[in-house]
């Protein structure tokens, strides 16, 4: 089915070829490894000094500045607009901004509390990190050190040990090593949960301003979300961005995609095979997507897999919760796309560069046949019903 999808769009293979993040390595590593040393705490990103101007500068860099929004109303989100000019988009796609973050508890005994999910090895784990301020209107570096994660009685202990510098009350602490990529493309960094879903829906965003004129005869439109505070506390609420977002903009007229990086799960998702597609998160205590839509990425990524072996591998594992949690409850989700990593929130997190070219690939390929533009793929899996 997938060549219905190409009649429809007849730019569609041009705007992919002409993709220089798709076949780029360097390209694609010199943008993500920008955005893995830009300051990303969660409830910041928008400040100046902060992620949000790299990822202006890339918007810039790609010509894509008219379709860019910083603000979308007060949610604190900011956003790349596609096609026809109505008030609500057809397809939103979301991807994260912020990192995860601690506050100060105590500033003489550098003790911390966080502001996101624990997942580093058991047993006690230190890794680089830095310490942030807003300084004479930016947010800027205060102190570098380590941090530690270590358990006492039960609980756990998390220490900022300042090497450079020094904490006070009110600043934030992030980890912070330097990106490496070896020869074979792997890329070792902190913060690939989410730059590698940014850098995704950014190169995403280069193909759709291709194909705007198509979007806008059809009378479609866009809007891909990086939104800020999906990091948070799993038992409590997160993703507090996605929530103000459904009160900045109208509800979309047929759903939400997110793109969020997946972790590794053995045999389901490896690395260097494309990118994850799922569709249940944290065993249905998150999003379900519609069987229909099930059906569509399967016929569509078998035949995307047998013209480019290894774009698409369907993450039948177990799938974390992002922004899909709160966005669910606003719209359909049809679809959870991200390249491979493992070891979410340290400092030694991996994933392949290659991966993201499967992912970008992917994401737009996919994102064109929700939004309804082939009629033969709206027959075949029903996507008029839902």
């Amino acid at each position: 089915m997938l060549h219905t999808l190409h009649d429809a769009l007849p730019g569609l293979a041009p705007a992919l070829a002409n993709n220089r993040y798709i076949h780029d390595r360097a390209a694609r590593w010199q943008a993500l490894e920008r955005l893995l040393l830009a300051h990303a705490p969660s409830g910041a990103v928008a400040l100046p000094g902060a992620i949000m101007d790299d990822l202006l500068a890339l918007v810039s860099a790609a010509g894509l500045d008219r379709h860019f929004t910083p603000a979308l109303g007060s949610s604190g989100n900011c956003g790349l607009w596609f096609g026809a000019e109505k008030a609500a988009p057809d397809i939103v796609v979301a991807t994260h901004l912020d990192r995860p973050a601690f506050r100060v508890r105590s500033a003489p005994d550098g003790l911390l509390y966080p502001m996101c999910s624990i997942r580093v090895p058991a047993g006690g784990y230190r890794t680089g990190a830095k310490a942030l301020r807003f300084v004479a209107g930016r947010l800027s570096v205060s102190a570098t050190g380590r941090i530690s994660f270590e358990q006492h009685a039960g609980q756990d202990v998390i220490r900022f040990e300042a090497e450079q510098g020094e904490l006070a009350w009110y600043d934030v602490v992030t980890m912070a090593v330097p990106p490496q990529m070896d020869a074979a493309g792997i890329v070792t960094a902190t913060g690939l949960d989410n730059c590698l879903g940014v850098l995704t829906v950014l190169a995403a965003g280069m193909v759709f301003q291709a194909l705007e004129a198509a979007l806008k005869a059809q009378d479609k439109r866009l809007l891909l979300v990086f939104t800020d505070q999906e990091e948070g506390i799993p038992d409590a609420f997160f993703g507090h961005g996605a929530a103000r977002l459904t009160f900045a903009v109208p509800q979309p007229t047929y759903g939400c995609i997110i793109a969020d990086a997946h972790t590794v799960n053995g045999d389901s998702l490896i690395m260097g095979h494309g990118t994850g597609h799922g569709t249940v998160s944290a065993w249905s205590r998150g999003s379900v997507v519609p069987p229909n839509y099930i059906a569509l990425a399967l016929a569509l990524s078998t035949e995307l897999n047998a013209q480019q072996p290894g774009s698409v591998q369907m993450n039948t594992g177990y799938l974390s919760r992002s922004d899909d949690m709160v966005l669910g409850r606003w719209s359909q989700i049809l679809g959870m796309i991200g390249a491979p990593m493992t070891d979410a929130h340290t400092g030694h997190e991996r994933a392949h560069i290659d991966d993201l070219a499967g992912a970008i690939t992917w994401l737009a390929t996919y994102t064109l046949a929700a939004l309804r533009l082939s009629p033969a793929l709206n027959d075949r899996f029903a996507l008029h019903r839902l």
